[in-house]
């Protein structure tokens, strides 16, 4: 008669040695995975501050963004890295008389991009209060943006607008927000981080 013993594997013991490696192992990747996060967000918002003493502005803007000059405002920055219509700021100072009223000024603007703007359409205006409690008048419109260049054949993008008004000595100040409107609700927190840091 064959007597068959059957008998378990071993069971292998852990030193204590190697479930703290396992540990440190653990704590490293979380450790790693947060400072991946801190230094992807510290990128993302990263800005650059500009200061003109004449107009009486500092802003801090997205620091990958194109800053550029033209006599029809103070300054305007851009989005180039994204596809398509390029997510613009715009500061442009405008002197007003004494009697001039926000809704003045926002009607000439109105009726000058009325004339350029394709399918050009406003559709509020209404009181705004910045972060520093200063008063202010917005307005937001939409219009459809196609590209000038002949040799670019690409679709007509809806653009969705904002002008926020400020009367103050003697100017009109309007700081304007442009972005692609599929993406102006995602983008407008970059409008709101900029209206905290400016000073005028």
């Amino acid at each position: 008669m064959t007597v068959i013993e059957i008998t378990g594997t071993p069971e292998e013991r852990i030193s204590p040695r190697q479930r703290w490696s396992h540990y440190f192992v653990l704590l490293f990747g979380v450790v790693g995975l947060l400072v991946g996060m801190n230094l992807r967000d510290s990128a993302l918002n990263a800005v650059s501050v500009y200061v003109n003493t004449e107009a009486g502005i500092r802003a801090a803007y997205p620091h990958n963004w194109l800053i550029d000059f033209d006599p029809d405002y103070v300054f305007r920055v851009r989005n180039t890295t994204e596809i398509g219509f390029k997510t613009t700021i715009q500061i442009a100072i405008r002197p007003v008389g004494a009697n001039t009223t926000g809704w003045n000024v926002l009607t000439a603007q109105t009726l000058n991009r009325a004339q350029t703007l394709a399918a050009y359409n406003v559709t509020s205006i209404e009181p705004y209060t910045l972060p520093d409690e200063t008063q202010a008048t917005i307005m937001n419109y939409s219009y459809v943006a196609a590209d000038t260049n002949p040799f670019l054949q690409s679709a007509p993008v809806a653009v969705r607008g904002s002008d926020i008004l400020v009367i103050k000595r003697g100017q009109a100040i309007i700081i304007t927000f442009l972005s692609d409107a599929q993406l102006y609700d995602q983008n407008i927190r970059i409008l709101n981080r900029f209206l905290r840091d400016l000073e005028f």
